[in-house]
């Protein structure tokens, strides 16, 4: 097995399940019925794809469980995929309720599989096999019908929601107070990258572009020219640029192992080198990271005219930046 960060209190199942949450994935609830004919359903982001032909998808159901018999028993089942605006819906399904039915709109599939009103897609199956694997049970179940709808889905990672369309709106919101420029806090086996400037150390940016989708053509763009493959995430940080002729989005991303060209290099998380990092907006991100990786919770810091100095967590109301730095020691 790969490295385990070193901790005197570490547990392998978590520390597993957390770096299986370094993934980001949909959202869905898989439902069927019991033996008795009631709606069941569940919370899943354990869902792919098989198959186009035969037309086969999985979804991964724990043992533990208390419908593990009736979904193994029931020969059907059918996947519905959740919007943005469902969060309600993924809760209620997550949790111990006595009916997860009784608040939400639905109606019968063709196979009498529980359709969420909604969805912004739904997959009505036959069960066309089980698969036993570890402490889950592997449904792989055969599309009879399906349907999909516009709408951004509702997405996971490290134990939150994200807003993906966050991006764009907070974006064209702000354009008009100048260009955009996009930045990046790209973290490689642990790692940030950072790139050494007249300055100091600064993240790698692309060029100011008129909009958000030339912005961040712009850092891939950068990226690419110095060899780099960077996979970008959620938005993490947006501010006026230091001249004030911009506004800066810094994305966070991931990228693969590899070379590092000249005026570029690869820091520890826990050896940021912070005072050189430069402009102060910039090393207050940087900073803000560290710290939200430590604990693996994020948040959006939005420093703007209407909600200047706010860290917007996922899960939770907006937290003050100075209270957020204050409790970790740090200065503006």
């Amino acid at each position: 097995m790969a490295s385990q960060k070193e901790d005197g209190n570490s547990d392998p199942r978590r520390q597993l399940r957390q770096a299986f949450g370094s993934f980001a994935t949909g959202v869905t609830v898989v439902t069927s019925r019991s033996d008795d004919g009631a709606p069941i359903g569940f919370t899943a982001n354990s869902f792919t794809s098989v198959s186009l032909d035969p037309p086969l998808l999985l979804v991964c159901l724990a043992k533990s469980s208390s419908n593990i018999g009736h979904f193994s028993r029931s020969g059907r089942f059918a996947i519905n995929i959740l919007s943005e605006t469902q969060k309600d819906v993924s809760a209620r399904f997550a949790s111990r309720v006595d009916d997860r039915f009784a608040e939400t709109q639905w109606s019968d599939s063709a196979l009498g599989n529980p359709l969420i009103d909604d969805a912004i897609a739904w997959f009505d199956c036959e069960t066309d096999n089980i698969v036993d694997a570890g402490d889950h049970m592997i449904l792989i179940g055969r599309i009879a019908g399906f349907d999909q709808t516009d709408g951004r889905p509702l997405a996971y990672l490290r134990g939150h929601y994200l807003d993906l369309g966050l991006a764009e709106t907070t974006a064209e919101s702000i354009s008009h107070h100048g260009g955009i420029r996009v930045g990046g806090l790209l973290e490689c086996n642990g790692k940030i990258l950072l790139r050494q400037t007249s300055e100091g150390w600064s993240l790698p940016m692309g060029a100011a572009r008129s909009g958000f989708r030339e912005g961040r053509a712009a850092l891939e763009e950068e990226l690419s020219a110095n060899g780099f493959s960077a996979e970008l995430g959620f938005l993490y940080s947006v501010f006026d640029a230091p001249s004030g002729n911009a506004t800066w989005l810094i994305f966070q991303g991931d990228m693969p192992a590899g070379a590092i060209p000249e005026g570029y290099r690869l820091f520890s998380v826990d050896d940021l080198p912070l005072q050189d990092i430069t402009p102060q907006p910039v090393r207050a991100a940087v900073h803000r990271y560290q710290t939200e990786f430590r604990n693996a919770r994020f948040g959006l810091y939005i420093d703007g005219t209407k909600s200047a100095g706010q860290v917007h967590t996922i899960d939770r109301n907006a937290t003050p930046w100075s209270k957020l730095m204050n409790e970790e020691g740090a200065t503006r």
